[in-house]
């Protein structure tokens, strides 16, 4: 027994030792072995990266356009700078949007990517709310005061009160008008919409205080003090005018600058 012991130590103390040199050789082959996987890896990701960003399976070939009620599709696409066969991973979502907002008709945006080849854009477009003549112009204005476009003639294409009275000085497209009898005009138009749709089609603004409005159907003129006159007092209004077009009666103008009484003028 003691001879196996002696033998089983005899032989553990001949196993060789690997050397200096050896261990060097198998420490270079290990790294040359990582090199070779990261440097496979890398040419995998190369060639799936280059696939991405230059297949034409990825090109825009689909827009699909919701929201936009007044701006066409063309005017969208060519203010977006957004081009058919552009990659959609090159396609920049943000610089686009910023290139939309530009325009006074957009007050959202969002562009989504829809792999592999759509883009889906959603706008919120400003509603155009009064058309306001001045400086032998017309400007289609929102009901917060934007200029949406400016017109030279005439258009009836929206369907809107005409605005008259106010001198806003050069204002371009885009820029805001924040005169305080815009504002109370608005609230003019407001209490017509509610009270007698489609009967009215002109507010003449002679100060913030005093508004003219323009019946449609006839030639009646009525002088106002303010929207909230109107919405208080519409009743006076509404038999006055009932009256002058059942009597056919030539008024100049019916005033409802009194408090609860209304003057007609002859």
């Amino acid at each position: 027994m003691i001879c196996f012991i002696n033998y089983q130590a005899i032989q553990e103390n001949d196993k060789e030792v690997p050397s200096e040199d050896e261990e060097k050789s198998n420490r270079e082959y290990d790294l040359i072995r990582v090199l070779l996987y990261y440097i496979i890896i890398g040419f995998l990701g190369w060639i799936c990266f280059s696939f991405l960003f230059t297949s034409s399976w990825f090109d825009i070939t689909k827009i699909s356009i919701n929201g936009n009620h007044f701006l066409d599709r063309d005017t969208i696409i060519s203010q977006g700078e957004i081009k058919f066969s552009t990659n959609l991973f090159h396609f920049n979502v943000q610089e686009s949007g910023k290139k939309l907002l530009r325009n006074p008709w957009i007050e959202e945006v969002s562009i989504k990517k829809v792999f592999p080849n759509q883009l889906t854009i959603n706008i919120k477009e400003r509603r155009p709310a009064a058309l306001l003549f001045a400086d032998d112009s017309y400007y289609l204005v929102t009901e917060e005061g934007k200029i949406l476009s400016i017109f030279k003639n005439f258009t009836d294409d929206f369907n809107l009160y005409i605005i008259t009275g106010l001198d806003i000085g050069s204002k371009k497209v885009g820029e805001m008008i924040d005169k305080v009898e815009y504002s109370k005009a608005q609230r003019v138009i407001y209490a017509l919409e509610n009270l007698f749709s489609g009967q009215f089609y002109k507010i003449h603004i002679i100060s913030e205080e005093e508004f003219l409005l323009f019946h449609k159907n006839n030639r009646i003129k009525v002088r106002i003090e303010s929207g909230d006159q109107l919405l208080n007092e519409w009743y006076l209004l509404e038999s006055a005018i009932q009256k002058v077009e059942q009597e056919q009666i030539p008024i100049q103008e019916i005033n409802m600058k009194y408090k609860e009484r209304l003057l007609i003028v002859l």
